[in-house]
């Protein structure tokens, strides 16, 4: 998560796909949802967090819903 966001806050246009990047590592099963949820809850660089974390957002609720259903 941390070298997507790196590489993300590097390229402005790569920023705008950071969302779709990460739901498309989670449905490869390249991330966890553990990894997911930490790096959005502590882990995330400071470096753009703000952008990152709200960007983000609407998936991590997707997947804090999932699991609670379950």
């Amino acid at each position: 998560m941390y070298k997507v966001q790196m590489q993300c806050y590097e390229d402005a246009k790569l920023m705008k796909l950071f969302p779709e990047i990460v739901k498309s590592l989670y449905d490869q099963d390249v991330l966890a949802e553990d990894t997911i949820l930490y790096w959005f809850r502590k882990g995330s660089n400071p470096k753009g967090r703000q952008t990152f974390v709200k960007a983000l957002e609407p998936f991590v609720n997707w997947l804090e819903e999932a699991e609670e259903e379950e």
